[in-house]
C-alpha cells in the first residue's frame, strides 16, 4: 500500500518519517524543493500534488492553515484523483469551521475525512510523542489509528468533525497567553534590574511555572530562537480562536488583546521566530508597546 503526504514544513518532515517507519511506500508533497536529512528510501517527495493522493489508501495533511489546505487538495484537483473509500486525514491546525468544511467537500467526492490536528513540537514529533485530537466516523478513525500511533502516543477521539479543532485552539490559546505573560513578567523584571536567569530561577522555584516554560528556558536565556512552533503560526491560532469564540459567544476578553499582540509581533522580524521569542518581543524597544 501507498501512503500520500502532503506538507514537510518542521513538523510535517519528521512526522513523514515516523509514517514511513511502517515500512510501505510514502509519497510526500511539497509545493517548493525540499531536501530532508536521514530521508528513509521508501519515502518519494513529489512537487506534484496529485501524486500524493492518486493509488493512496491515506493522504495525511499538514499544513499551515485552510487555505494551504485547500489549496493542496482542491485548487490543484488532487482530490479528483482519490479513489473512492480512501482517507485524508488532516492534521493541520484549522479554524472550527474551516474543518467541517473540508470534511464536507472531501466526504463529496466520495473519500472519507479524519480530523487529527496534533499538540507538540518538533523534539515530539521526532519521538513519536505527539498528542493527537481526533475526530471523524468511528470505522474511519479506526483505520487511521496505526498510523496515527506512530506519531502520537497519546490519541483523544473526540467525536465529530470540529471537535479536534476546537480542543487544539483551546489549548493553543492557553499556550499563547502562558508566553505572552512570561514576555511581560520577563520585561517588568528588566526594568527592575535584575538578569533573565535571576528571573526565570525565581520562576521556576514558584506554583506558576508550567511546562512548557521549562521547555523554552533555554531557548530564552542562550536567545536561540530558532523556530520550533514560529510566533506567525502561534498568531493564526489565537486569531481563529477568538474567531470561534465570537461566533459561540464564549466570553474570552484576554483572547482579542492576545489577537491583537500577537498580530504585531508576526508583522516583522518576530514572525518567523519561535514562541520563545516573545520573551524577547516585550523587552525590545524598537516594539510599539502601546
Amino acid at each position: 500500500m501507498t501512503i500520500g503526504w502532503m506538507g514537510l514544513g518542521l513538523m510535517g518532515e519528521r512526522m513523514v518519517k515516523r509514517v514511513a517507519a511502517l515500512g510501505e511506500d510514502v509519497i510526500a508533497y511539497n509545493r517548493s524543493p525540499k531536501t530532508i536529512q536521514d530521508l528513509p528510501a521508501n519515502v518519494r517527495v513529489t512537487q506534484n500534488p496529485l501524486e500524493a493522493v492518486q493509488g493512496c489508501r491515506f493522504t495525511f495533511v499538514m499544513l499551515a492553515d485552510a487555505g494551504a489546505v485547500e489549496a493542496a487538495l482542491f485548487d490543484s484537483g488532487a482530490i479528483d484523483a482519490a479513489g473512492t473509500g480512501s482517507i485524508v486525514v488532516n492534521m493541520s491546525t484549522v479554524g472550527v469551521e474551516d474543518s467541517i468544511r473540508l470534511a464536507a467537500r472531501v466526504e463529496g467526492r466520495g473519500v472519507g475525512y479524519v480530523e487529527s490536528p496534533v499538540l507538540g513540537t518538533t523534539k515530539p514529533a521526532e519521538e513519536g510523542k505527539l498528542v493527537a485530537l481526533v475526530a471523524g466516523r468511528e470505522a474511519i478513525v479506526e483505520a487511521a489509528l496505526p498510523y496515527l500511533r506512530t506519531m502520537a502516543h497519546v490519541i483523544h477521539r473526540l467525536g465529530n468533525v470540529g471537535n479536534g479543532a476546537a480542543m487544539k485552539l483551546m489549548v493553543n490559546y492557553l499556550l499563547a497567553t502562558s508566553m505572552l505573560s512570561l514576555g511581560e513578567a520577563l520585561a517588568f523584571a528588566d526594568r527592575a534590574g535584575f538578569d533573565v536567569h535571576t528571573a526565570l530561577d525565581v520562576l521556576a522555584t514558584s506554583s506558576v511555572w508550567p511546562g512548557v516554560y521549562a521547555g523554552k528556558r533555554g531557548m530564552i536565556e542562550a536567545k536561540d530562537f530558532a523556530p520550533q512552533f514560529p510566533v506567525k503560526h502561534l498568531a493564526k491560532d489565537v486569531r481563529l480562536f477568538t474567531e470561534a469564540s465570537e461566533h459561540w459567544r464564549a466570553r474570552t476578553p484576554i483572547a482579542g488583546l492576545a489577537r491583537d499582540l500577537l498580530r504585531r509581533a508576526s508583522a516583522g522580524t518576530f514572525a518567523d521566530l519561535d514562541m520563545a521569542a516573545l520573551s524577547a518581543w516585550f523587552r525590545d524597544d524598537r516594539q510599539d508597546q502601546t
